[in-house]
């Protein structure tokens, strides 16, 4: 084969890798995952499901904190049909997950002055849920969660934004902050 088609054979074969693992097609390299890029933390869960209506969700927590902020994105699959349509309140809470659902305490919250909405000082990550049973949200706070054991708790309804209320617990995800 000549030279010049080779060359060009490769270079649309390293095209076509790109844009596949761009979009999701093909796994990146090891060196490329979140996982193994420092400062970014990616856990598995659930950590304890609480209602076993939801025993088949899975989930993946991403946190990277860096310059002064945090983000958080949220991924879950395997919500049963009768999710799809709905937004789930999700959220950091103070403490890791344990088997009873009230273990991983109330929502973390930043210190602020009273005045300050909630919205701002917690961190908020409510999810609809697609027809084939997946989601995903992301929150960015312009500030570090302190170092620690805590978790991303998924409720059974939307946050009300005055209160930061969402209902009962359903999933619990244990997540290491500040890494």
């Amino acid at each position: 084969m000549p030279t010049k088609r080779r060359a060009a054979l490769r270079r649309a074969a390293v095209t076509s890798a790109a844009a596949g693992i761009a979009l999701g097609l093909i796994a990146a390299p090891a060196a490329a995952c979140p996982k193994h890029r420092q400062g970014v933390t990616r856990v598995k869960g659930p950590t304890h499901t609480y209602h076993r209506g939801y025993s088949a969700v899975k989930e993946v927590v991403t946190v990277h904190g860096a310059r002064g902020r945090t983000v958080v994105d949220l991924r879950v699959s395997g919500f049963p049909r009768s999710a799809a349509g709905k937004r789930f309140g999700a959220h950091v809470h103070q403490n890791k997950c344990g088997p009873k659902a009230s273990h991983s305490g109330t929502h973390y919250q930043r210190l602020a002055r009273s005045s300050t909405p909630l919205r701002f000082k917690e961190i908020w990550l409510d999810v609809r849920i697609d027809r084939d049973g997946r989601g995903h949200s992301r929150a960015v706070v312009p500030w570090r969660v302190a170092k620690g054991q805590r978790s991303v708790v998924i409720h059974a309804k939307p946050t009300d934004r005055r209160t930061g209320e969402a209902g009962a617990r359903l999933l619990c995800t244990t997540v290491p902050f500040g890494r």
